[in-house]
This record gives structure tokens, C-alpha cells and sequence, in this order.
């Protein structure tokens, strides 16, 4: 029986699952779909390469979304790029529905972390804040000064420092590997005071139509002064406990060893240091000396000293920031007047552009120009005005403008005037007295006189020198010297005006001389124009430099044909002829334009050499008494005839002496000079027999052309009839004197 019903049961079955597919009847569903996907890695780098690997069942087709698109087969495996951190998803699809799967992938790019302290400089035995912060990173930990795990970010105080501590953070990701950045945090038993100099000094001249320019002493500038030396003087031992150091290119002085528990002031000195070229400029006050039983300028006279506020220092940082400390320029708006007690900017007004010369120079002589010391001497009583040396220097007052340049000086005796044996110690006078001329406020006088002293360190200077002005018919060397350092004061200070300060009706007015437009406060003046007068040599070198002008050569360019060694090395004297044609042999692509301006100002330079061979303008001379520039002498020829002209004592005026130059061939000769009865010739400056119209020097020629100068004695010696008077001249020379020279 058990049999039978068994049958009957699969019978049943089988007919069961017959009719239900004949239609009709109810019958099991078809089973669901299911799906994995799996990445081949969780975390990879940007960029980099991943794969996904799936699988179904129950399904008869698939699609990709997210990250990735398209269909796929109901298994497979797939490459993709990983730009940035994706999620990957899968569907499935059967009779029985659908099933989706799912993989993120992290692309890490490469982990950066960053520490700091908010100080990285302290005092002894105290704290910083720390403060960390990364990128890319999933993990940081502590390292050096820091220990264990750490936040990707976060901050944290140290604890009490008592030396000298590196703080570092390590942070990581899955696929790089940890990358360390650290602080260092200094610390010190001492610190270090940071101060800034300036000086002050009025703006550009207010120009007011039929009125004198006037300073502009409402608007002040203020500027560094580069390389200024700084003391931090002890309060409670003036005397003898203060550090000090120089400046950097700012003025700003980095004063270290200082204890934070003194009191302390700051002093800047009149003095300057620059390491890279070698600077050692001082502003002494020579109206002040220190000891009158030393005869030179530097051991005699004080330095100017301005100092700051008291300052308690901070007891938490070793670097201190003590501000700026600005020298005043002296003026008192209550009273409308420039005070002289107040005149602290001076000194390093003086000091700041002088080393702004120097760098412009030495950009122009190039390679390593070795500086000699300067000393400027400047006082608010300095002047000109001595008729005649020796030059009062203790007094503050010397012989002509109250500005010169000199490579040397006689002593200073005990009395403060200069009478003792020769000194040779450059310096520069500068005149500060307000009833006199005030040269310190604008920067032309000293830029001028830095111009000889340039000449002297890397030129040539030959030159009669002694008083000088715009009006005169001047000796072409004394010309081309004193044309050439306004020139080169034009191209350090990038203007052509010369301003200058006067008193005027008891008021300080300014005048501004325009060489490029030969005006005095925009009206014209007649200055002669030519090779024989310094301003137009002035306004050659500003019209080649000029920036809105036609040729617009740099500032190095213009200056170099005098620093070179064909110049120094060349047997004519300095003039605008060697000048022009030397600039015209560095700058070939330029010569055209250089030789039109050159021609253009009454100085021949087109198809000219440096003796200046074809030149036709005369100046205010006759032909015979001024032209060649340079006479020929002839070993063993026949005398020849040279003519000079000129008062008594004119002493540097066109003329005055005459050049000529004699081939030498290395052997001994004697060179004669003679004079009209009455005269006594002078050879280059210096060389004469009193009383005598007749000069005879032997001694060797070198090789190439030798170069002498002749004149009369009382007319070119010297300005001063106390040195004339040497010459011991029998009569007045007449104005016009033609001397006879030979070699043989």
C-alpha cells in the first residue's frame, strides 16, 4: 500500500508541473540575481592603475555606474585609472530582478605636513605654541621635541625651554610613505635687537611762478641709510657697555648679545660699513675736535651720534623689534625755520648717498673697485668765503664754495687751521652754515664732489683746479673734471637739476641749475657753450643718459670710458674730446648719435680723435691762443711757437696754459721753454725759474707721446698772489704770451 501511494504521489507531481505549464495554474518564481565587485587594491596613488573584478548569478546582463559606465558581462575583470578617490558600482540584471554591488578606491596624492611655532627665537626658560597641520595624510605622529600620535592637525604648548629644541611632525597615507617637517626654535640667554634707520629730508622744490622754488618741508621723505653702524648703549654703564654692529642695504641693524634684563639705547654713529664693496665712510664734526694735538681729520674730530628712545627689553623673545628710528631734518613748522640743533639727518643723508654713488660707480668701473676710506667733515657752521689758505677747519671755514673733494690735506695744527706737513686722507668739506649755502638737505654738492673722488680712485684727475663757475672760459681738463662729476652726480641722482639751498631774504629758497636746459629756476642764462666750459660737458653726459631723450645710454655705459684702462693709460689729458671718442669706440652702433649731440653742443667729435685734432671752435680766444688743443714738438726739430693768454692769477681759464706733446724715444732730453722778456714760463703747473724767462728741464721721454702743459707763472700758477708772488715775475705778462719750446 505503501507502494501505491508513493506512485500516485509522483504521478501527481509530474502532472501537477504538466498543467501548470499548460497554463493557467500557479508554479515557483524564478530565483534572484546576485553580484560581488571587488577593487584589486583600497588605496592607490593618483593616477595610478586599479582592478575590478565581479561576478554574478541568476543574471543575464550588467552595467557600470559611478566611477566607471558602460555594460559589462555578467563576470569580468576591468583596469581603471584612479584620478581622484572613486566609488564603483555594479547591476546585475535576471528573470529573477536585479542586484547591485559596490567598491570605493582612495587615490592619495603624496602626504605634506607643516609645523610652527610662534616664536622660533626665545629667552631662556620659556614656551612656544605649536601648531601643526598636513595634507594627504591619514596618520601623523610626533618626532624630536613631539612624541607618540598625533591629529593630522592640531596644536599643542611646549613645555618650558631651557635650550636650543627641533619640534617635528611625521605624517603619512596608505601608499607614500611619511614625509617629516620640523621647527627649530632657538633659544638664548641674550638677544638680539632689530632696528631700522631712516634719515628725513624735505620733498622736491615747490616751483612757484615768479618766486624763488622753496623747499617742500611739509612733505617729507624719509629713506635707509644703508650700512649705518648702530649701538645698543647700556643704561646703567654708558661708558663702557654697548654692543654694536652695521646695518644691512635697508638700514636695517641686527644688534645681537644683548641681557634682557638691562636697559637699554639705541645710538646710530655716523659711520658706514658696506662688506661687499669695501665701504668705510665717516661724518665727522670738525667744528667739534676731540683732540687738537692730532693733525688728521679722523684722529682730531668726533662722530655724529643720534640716539633713540630708552627700550626695557621683552623678557620672552630673543629677537626684538626695536622700529625705525628716523633722523629729522632739522625744520620747525611752529617756527618756519630750519633749527640747527635739530639737524640730526645730515650726517647720514651724506652717509646714504654716497653709498649710493659708490654702488653706481663701481657698476661702472666694474670687477672688484677697491674704495679707499672717506671722510666728509660737515658742521651747521662749515662754509667757503677764506680769501685765501690755510683753511680754518676747526672753525668750519675754508677757502672758496665750501664744497670740495681733496686726496689729501696739510695737518691741522693746534689752533684747528691747516699748516702742519701733507696728510694724505681722503675727504670731502661740506658746508652746512644756513647764512652760507645749506648742502646737506639736497644731495648735488656731495654727489659732485663723491665724482672726484671717483676720478681720483679709478680715473684720471688732471686738472688746474682752484674756483670755477658756468660763466668762465675754462681750461678744457677743468672742464671735462668738473663737468664730468656733476655729470656723474646727474646719472647717480637721475636728474639733471642741481638744486641748491641759499638764504634769501632770510629765507631758505632753493635754486636749481639746469644744465640740460641752461636755466637757473627756468630762466636762461648765458653760459658759454663748449669743450671749453664744465656745464656743457655736464649736460653731454645727461643728454647720452636721458631716459626721454634720443639716445638713452645706461648710467654704467656712459660712465665707463673713463674707468677703463685705455683711458687711464692714454697719453692725452683728460677732456670731452678722449671722452667722446672713447664712448664712441665702446658703443660703435652708437657713434653716429653720440658725434651728432657731441657736434650739436660746440665740441667736434664727428671724424675727431681724442687729441681733439680737428676741433674749430675757439670759445673766447683767438685761433692762435687756442687751437690745436695740442702742439706738436719735435725731438731735434726746430723750437716751435706756442701762445697762452691771460690775466694775472686767472689761473684755470681757457688758455691760460697750452698742451703740447713730444714723441718720446725712451732716451734723456732737454726740454726748453722760452718766454718775452718780463715773463717767466711755467712747465705743467709746477715747473719754473723765478725771475727768468727761460725753463730748462732734462730728463728721460718714454716711448709714445709725453704730454706737457706752458704757461706763464703769475698768470697760471695759481689763483693766490701770496703763491704768485714765488714766481718773482719782472713785469706784468701782457695778454697774450707765445713761448718757444724745443727738445733736444
Amino acid at each position: 500500500m505503501a507502494l501505491i501511494t508513493r506512485v500516485r504521489v509522483a504521478a501527481c507531481c509530474t502532472l501537477a508541473v504538466s498543467a501548470c505549464g499548460g497554463g493557467g495554474g500557479g508554479g515557483p518564481a524564478a530565483p534572484p540575481p546576485t553580484v560581488s565587485l571587488a577593487a584589486s587594491a583600497t588605496d592607490v596613488r593618483t593616477d595610478g592603475p586599479v582592478t575590478l573584478t565581479w561576478s554574478s548569478t541568476n543574471a543575464s546582463s550588467c552595467s557600470a555606474s559611478g566611477a566607471w559606465s558602460g555594460s559589462l558581462a555578467t563576470s569580468g575583470s576591468q583596469s581603471q585609472t584612479v584620478g581622484g578617490t572613486s566609488n564603483y558600482a555594479i547591476t546585475c540584471t535576471g528573470g529573477g530582478g536585479s542586484a547591485s554591488g559596490a567598491a570605493t578606491v582612495t587615490a592619495w596624492n603624496a602626504p605634506a605636513s607643516n609645523i610652527s611655532a610662534d616664536a622660533t627665537s626665545i629667552l631662556t626658560n620659556n614656551n612656544v605654541a605649536l601648531t601643526w597641520s598636513s595634507q594627504n595624510a591619514n596618520a601623523c605622529t610626533g618626532a624630536d621635541g613631539l612624541s607618540g600620535s598625533l591629529a593630522t592637525s592640531g596644536n599643542l604648548t611646549s613645555p618650558t625651554l631651557t635650550s636650543t629644541t627641533v619640534f617635528s611632525v611625521s605624517c603619512s597615507n596608505p601608499v607614500f610613505s611619511a614625509v617629516k617637517t620640523s621647527v627649530t626654535v632657538n633659544v638664548s640667554a641674550t638677544f638680539t635687537a632689530s632696528v631700522s634707520v631712516r634719515y628725513q629730508v624735505p620733498g622736491a622744490p615747490i616751483v612757484t611762478p615768479g618766486a624763488h622754488p622753496l623747499p617742500d618741508w611739509a612733505n617729507p621723505l624719509t629713506k635707509p641709510v644703508p650700512f649705518v653702524r648702530v649701538a645698543m648703549v647700556a643704561m646703567q654703564d654708558p661708558s663702557g657697555n654697548l654692543v654694536q654692529t652695521f646695518a644691512d642695504a635697508n638700514g636695517v641693524a641686527a644688534v645681537a648679545g644683548l641681557d634682557p634684563s638691562v636697559v637699554y639705547t639705541p645710538v646710530v654713529v655716523s659711520q658706514i660699513n658696506d662688506p661687499a664693496l669695501g665701504l668705510d665712510f665717516v661724518v665727522l664734526n670738525n667744528t667739534a675736535p676731540m683732540d687738537t694735538s692730532q693733525p688728521t681729520y679722523r684722529a682730531r674730530y668726533p662722530f655724529y651720534a643720534g640716539a633713540g628712545p630708552a627700550y626695557t627689553p621683552g623678557k620672552r623673545l630673543a629677537l626684538q623689534n626695536l622700529g625705525t628710528l628716523t633722523a629729522p631734518d632739522g625744520w620747525d613748522a611752529t617756527q618756519n625755520a630750519l633749527v640747527d640743533a635739530k639737524r640730526f639727518a645730515a650726517p647720514y643723508a651724506l652717509l646714504a648717498n654716497a653709498v649710493y654713488e659708490a654702488q653706481i660707480v663701481s657698476a661702472a668701473v666694474g670687477g672688484t673697485p677697491v674704495w679707499r676710506p672717506l671722510t666728509i667733515l660737515w658742521s651747521t657752521k662749515n662754509k667757503g668765503g677764506l680769501s685765501a689758505p690755510p683753511n680754518q677747519i676747526d672753525q668750519g671755514v675754508v677757502v672758496g664754495s665750501g664744497g670740495y673733494y681733496g686726496p689729501g690735506h696739510a695737518g691741522v695744527d693746534a689752533s684747528g687751521t691747516e699748516t702742519g706737513a701733507g696728510v694724505a686722507e681722503d675727504h670731502e668739506f661740506i658746508s652746512g652754515d644756513q647764512t652760507f649755502e645749506v648742502m646737506d638737505i639736497y644731495p648735488f654738492v656731495l654727489t659732485h664732489e663723491m665724482g672726484h673722488f671717483t676720478q681720483a680712485l679709478f680715473s684720471t684727475r688732471q686738472s688746474p683746479a682752484g674756483s670755477h663757475g658756468y660763466s668762465d672760459y675754462e681750461d678744457p681738463t677743468l672742464a671735462w673734471i668738473e663737468g664730468n662729476a656733476s655729470g656723474i652726480a646727474a646719472l647717480v641722482l637721475s636728474t639733471s637739476h642741481q638744486n641748491r639751498i641759499f638764504m634769501v631774504s632770510n629765507m631758505l629758497v632753493v635754486e636749481i641749475d639746469d644744465p640740460s636746459t641752461y636755466t637757473i629756476n627756468g630762466n636762461p642764462q648765458p653760459w658759454p657753450l663748449g669743450w671749453y666750459q664744465e656745464v656743457t660737458v655736464t649736460r653731454l653726459m645727461w643728454e647720452l643718459y636721458d631716459p626721454n631723450g634720443s639716445v638713452k645710454l645706461s648710467a654704467p655705459t656712459v660712465l665707463a670710458p673713463m674707468y677703463t684702462p685705455a683711458w687711464k693709460a692714454g697719453p692725452w689729458r683728460n677732456s670731452t674730446w678722449a671722452y667722446t671718442a672713447q664712448l664712441a669706440k665702446l658703443n660703435p652702433s652708437n657713434t653716429t648719435a653720440i658725434d651728432s649731440l657731441a657736434d650739436s653742443l660746440n665740441i667736434n667729435s664727428t671724424g675727431d680723435d681724442e687729441w681733439g685734432s680737428t676741433e674749430t671752435n675757439l670759445g673766447n680766444r683767438s685761433a692762435q691762443d687756442a687751437l690745436p688743443p695740442y702742439n706738436t714738438v719735435t725731438i731735434g726739430a726746430a723750437a716751435v711757437s706756442i701762445c697762452s693768454a691771460g690775466a694775472p692769477n686767472e689761473h684755470n681759464r681757457e688758455s691760460n696754459a697750452r698742451y703740447f706733446r713730444v714723441a718720446g724715444d725712451g732716451a734723456s732730453h732737454a726740454l726748453t721753454i722760452q718766454g718775452p722778456s718780463g715773463t717767466v714760463p711755467l712747465l705743467d703747473g709746477v715747473g719754473f725759474t723765478a725771475g727768468s724767462s727761460t725753463f730748462t728741464a732734462s730728463g728721460t721721454l718714454p716711448s709714445g707721446y709725453n704730454v706737457f702743459s706752458v704757461g706763464d707763472c703769475s698768470v697760471s700758477l695759481s689763483e693766490f698772489s701770496t703763491k704768485t708772488a714765488a714766481c718773482n715775475e719782472p713785469a706784468t705778462p701782457p695778454a697774450e704770451q707765445c713761448w718757444t719750446v724745443s727738445v733736444q
